[in-house]
């Protein structure tokens, strides 16, 4: 009995030795790593898309199925309703540009920090144009799948702060 259980642990022993492969954990980190810099270069050149109009790259980078969120509110539910939402935003503000100010991956998310700039010359939907420039800062996190194909964008920004910059301002409710 004894010399079975001995056995049994210098085969274990054996098959750890053996069966680790050093080479194969340093190309896991090595394989995390391109993730990460494949995932920040397409976070990159996901907002680049925006400030650029290029409808093409984002129908590129999305799933069939990709969806955005504004502010917890569904804007596309495909990449074709994503180049839509940009055709629509540059007809309002043809001056539109964002840019990241930090890009963290972890997993298959990236969570960016942007700043957006924009001058409302056109009509958004129903508000008129005022010719004032605004800033806005936020935050997106894009999810991509294993081929780094975007699935799912969530961003978030102050719109009142948005639309004041544009000169709208707020009327206190009437209170009774």
């Amino acid at each position: 009995m004894k010399k079975s259980i001995l056995l049994s642990i210098v085969i274990f022993s054996l098959l750890l030795v053996y069966c680790v492969d050093p080479e194969r954990k340093k190309n896991a980190v090595t394989h995390a790593i391109t993730n990460e810099k494949q995932l920040k270069t397409a976070s990159e050149n996901y907002l680049s898309a925006w400030s650029h109009k290029d409808t093409a790259l984002l129908e590129a980078m999305a799933l069939p199925n990709m969806v955005r969120n504004v502010n917890g509110k569904i804007v596309s539910k495909n990449p074709s309703g994503l180049a839509e939402t940009l055709k629509y935003l540059n007809t309002a503000i043809p001056d539109f540009e964002v840019g990241a100010r930090e890009i963290t991956v972890f997993g298959n998310k990236s969570y960016i920090s942007w700043t957006c700039t924009g001058t409302l010359t056109g009509m958004l939907g129903d508000t008129p144009p005022t010719g004032k420039k605004s800033i806005a800062e936020g935050f997106s996190i894009l999810t991509f799948d294993d081929q780094g194909k975007l699935m799912n964008e969530s961003a978030y920004y102050d719109l009142l702060g948005v639309l004041q910059e544009w000169g709208f301002t707020v009327t206190p409710p009437v209170m009774e």
